[in-house]
């Protein structure tokens, strides 16, 4: 007789810090994410999927614009992975890749110090995510950008202005992360990610052209798993 389990879902909560810059730019505050973990699907036994979604509330600062408080950042990151390569007794560590879908919205629609008004940015990305598990509960993970596309919403700002999409096709992260078991039968996975996008395509709009400069993205916080 074969013999059918449950899939096992886990969930966390966790609280960091993100700071994002660009050349003349940067955005930096706390945020506080929900997280799922799903495994053991009956048609899928080997797989996990997992979603990560984040809110954050950070400060706008820029030497051209000047600063803007209260922005709004919701973040989410999409992962199904399968193993690799499987190390260890329990089959738990060791290589393991897939696919990742990433998206992000910013809300800088107001007024900076220096009156200028601001738009909303929406970014959708497809990675190739790899991640090492070892038996010391250590995980390394980095992921190679496939494609992602940029929307700034330039009409919020000044109505005479268009939309712009951009095409972003060179980015990378890093991530690592540990995890303590705590006496209540949780546990605590404190965590660091770097992530690196290069220049975007150019787009010309109203007889000027737009891009997205290159950027880096550096989230630092910890994960209370149930």
């Amino acid at each position: 007789m074969q013999r059918y389990t449950e899939p096992k879902v886990q969930w966390g909560m966790s609280l960091g810090i993100n700071r994002y810059t660009e050349p003349k730019m940067q955005l930096l505050g706390t945020e506080v994410g929900v997280h799922a973990r799903l495994s053991g699907l009956s048609d899928l036994p080997n797989w996990q999927f997992e979603g990560d979604v984040s809110l954050g509330r950070q400060k706008y600062t820029s030497t051209d614009t000047g600063n803007l408080d209260g922005v709004l950042n919701v973040e989410t990151r999409w992962r199904a992975l399968a193993p690799i390569y499987r190390t260890g007794a329990a089959g738990q560590e060791g290589l393991s890749g897939g696919l990742g879908l990433h998206t992000l919205w910013n809300d800088l629609r107001g007024r900076t110090s220096t009156n200028y008004a601001g738009y909303e940015r929406l970014a959708t990305q497809i990675w190739l995510p790899v991640r090492w598990t070892s038996a010391n509960a250590w995980e390394l993970e980095g992921g190679l950008l496939l494609r992602g596309t940029h929307t700034s919403r330039l009409s919020q700002a000044n109505a005479a202005n268009a939309d712009i999409r951009n095409t972003q096709t060179n980015g990378t992260y890093l991530q690592a992360n540990t995890r303590f078991k705590l006496d209540d039968g949780t546990s605590l996975s404190p965590f660091v990610r770097v992530t690196r996008l290069g220049d975007s395509d150019t787009v010309r709009s109203n007889g000027q052209s737009w891009f997205e400069p290159k950027s880096t993205r550096w989230q630092i916080g910890a994960v209370l798993n149930f």
